[in-house]
């Protein structure tokens, strides 16, 4: 009989450390498809010296149709889709910011210079469906300063 007991908690000791590092797995997964889509998104518009958009749906939008958009929306999508990044719009932006596919977006601009620059927002996602808990972490950063911004979008 005390076999099978000590047999039940070195079997509970187990699994625990397997959810613990399931977790910790699925974490810095997600954190680092979040942080690279930030980053990439970030490198997109300073590349492009600012943010326009396009006037297509994307989600329904052809993979050529796709290739010949070059507004900086479309490229960051492509770029998004390519990466395995969540691009639904379940999220809660900052005040002032704007959500996009799957990222939030502000636009800060400095009326006296026309200096502009751009603060993205991308999310660490975690879901648990069995027991219906979700999580969303935000990751933010900014552009550099752009002193001739040629994006569309006010913000």
């Amino acid at each position: 009989m005390r076999e099978a007991i000590g047999g039940t908690w070195l079997t509970g000791i187990v699994i625990t450390f397997i959810v613990i590092f399931s977790g910790f797995l699925v974490y810095s997964i997600n954190y680092t498809k979040a942080f690279r889509a930030k980053n990439e998104i970030i490198n997109i518009i300073e590349k492009n010296e600012g943010f326009t958009t396009t006037k297509q749906n994307l989600n329904n939008i052809t993979s050529t149709q796709l290739e010949q958009d070059k507004t900086t929306q479309a490229l960051i999508f492509k770029f998004i889709k390519s990466l395995g990044y969540s691009t639904s719009n379940d999220i809660s932006c900052p005040s002032g910011s704007t959500a996009f596919d799957g990222y939030c977006l502000a636009k800060h601009t400095n009326e006296s210079n026309s200096r502009s620059y751009y603060t993205v927002t991308t999310y660490i996602r975690l879901s648990i469906p069995v027991l219906d808990i979700g999580v969303k972490i935000p990751i933010t950063g900014q552009t550099k300063t752009m002193y001739y911004d040629k994006g569309n979008w006010k913000g």
